[in-house]
């Protein structure tokens, strides 16, 4: 028997916020300031971030000084300064993100997202973009590393089971990652090709691919079942 949607998940940076590019660009820029990675190598570890995009970022981190033979020991002391200086930048959100979230609001969805940034950052980055009113819950990773937990501690705040709440609800993600962890939760996965290629969410997961998350404008959301 087909369900009808009631929960609707986002991934915030790359899918509602234009951040992958300033995300991508510090962490190569804090590469450089603590290795000694040479210049030739920083367009294979961009298009390496790029295609992993939903990763977090420790783990990101921790590939490139290990396949440099770095020890990966100052991961955590990378990881904070990253996350200290892209939060630090302003970001704008993609065309028609506030009209398609009202449409959730008003149509009686719950509206919940799952970042791989802290919380507290991300809540005031969605307060400074003026969609905090159309938000009803947000985890970050200082909560607990975005995963498929992420998604069971959802489930829990809205009082139903892991397999009831993977049932009812849809995923939108703007990288690999983010469709592997929908994937992995039994989560309907719709991939948004803003940072990679609709190849990479497919055989990452994806069900269906938008090219622009205002494509979802276009769904009729009424008759949309899972």
């Amino acid at each position: 028997m087909n369900i009808k949607i009631k929960y609707i998940v986002f991934d915030l940076n790359g899918t509602l916020v234009d951040a992958m590019p300033i995300y991508t660009r510090v962490f190569c820029d804090v590469l450089k300031r603590h290795t000694e990675i040479e210049n030739s190598d920083i367009p294979n570890i961009v298009k390496y971030s790029v295609a992993v995009t939903g990763t977090p970022w420790d783990e990101q981190f921790a590939y490139v000084l290990d396949l440099h033979k770095y020890s990966t020991d100052e991961v955590p002391k990378l990881t904070d300064e990253f996350c200290n200086i892209v939060n630090e930048k302003k970001y704008s959100l993609f065309p028609k993100v506030e009209e398609l979230l009202k449409l959730f609001k008003d149509k009686g969805y719950r509206v919940l997202i799952t970042s791989g940034s802290s919380t507290g950052a991300m809540i005031k980055r969605i307060y400074d973009l003026g969609i905090l009113d159309n938000i009803d819950f947000l985890l970050g990773f200082d909560t607990y590393k975005k995963s498929q937990k992420h998604i069971e501690m959802l489930a829990e705040k809205e009082n139903l089971s892991f397999e009831e709440f993977a049932r009812r609800a849809i995923y939108f993600g703007d990288g690999p990652g983010d469709m592997r962890i929908a994937k992995s939760s039994g989560i309907y996965a719709i991939g948004v090709a803003q940072t990679v290629s609709t190849k990479l969410l497919q055989e990452a997961g994806a069900a269906l691919v938008l090219e622009k998350i205002g494509d979802a404008l276009d769904i009729d959301w009424e008759k949309v079942e899972i």
